[in-house]
This record gives C-alpha cells, structure tokens and sequence, in this order.
C-alpha cells in the first residue's frame, strides 16, 4: 500500500512564506490529527521509473524529520491496526498563506479522505 515514489528534482522554485502541506491521520481513539508541514520551496519534478508517459508535477519540498523531502500523496507510517484505524498518513492539499482556511475546513478534508481510503481497502478485500 505504499505510494511512495521516487522523483527527479528537474527546478527548485522559492515558496513565498507561509504555506504548508496538510496531511492527516487518525489517531487510536479515532480522533483526526490535522499536521500542517511548512513548504520550504516548490520543485518541478517527474518520477522515476515509471512505464507510463513521463509527467512533470509541481509539488511542495517540506521538512521532513532531519531531512527535506517532496510532499506525497501517502506517508505509509504503519499498517491498518486490528481495530481498523488508519495510521497512515494523508496529504489533504495545500493551505495558501492568504485564504487561511479554518481548521474545520480541513477536518471535512480529512474525513471525506479517510473514508474513501477506508472504502477502497474494502473493495480490495472483495
């Protein structure tokens, strides 16, 4: 299940202050953890080793741990515990310095986004 790919940095673009990747992620109780990531600069980039058309995207470069790294679609932290909360976590889209989204904004994100994770690990299963 995990999406993670590797990318070729093709240009480095400076990101004005103030944006940030948020992700989610549920927590044991089943409460949603909303963490937002300062995005240190953008970057053109285009994965490697893909068999498809190579497509360029534009995605965030935010601190991870002791090192930078492209903001994913999918942080495969830990697999789907036996009581069913998704520890895994879920990039939900950027938050623009100068629209300041209300946290409520991303909790809807975050539960539309794990229910359709939820709901695709089902149809696997069938």
């Amino acid at each position: 299940m995990n999406e993670y790919k590797s990318w070729k940095i093709l240009q480095i673009i400076p990101a004005q202050g103030g944006w940030k990747a948020v992700h989610c992620q549920e927590l044991e109780d089943r409460q949603i953890e909303i963490s937002n990531r300062p995005i240190i600069c953008w970057a053109l980039v285009e994965p490697v080793g893909e068999t498809t058309v190579v497509r360029t995207q534009v995605r965030g470069i935010e601190q991870e741990s002791s090192d930078l790294a492209v903001v994913e679609d999918l942080i495969n932290t830990e697999d789907i515990k036996q009581d069913g909360t998704d520890r895994n976590q879920y990039f939900l889209g950027y938050n623009d310095p100068e629209a300041h989204k209300e946290s409520d904004y991303w909790i809807k994100q975050a539960n539309h986004r794990l229910r359709t994770e939820k709901e695709k690990r089902l149809e696997k299963r069938n």
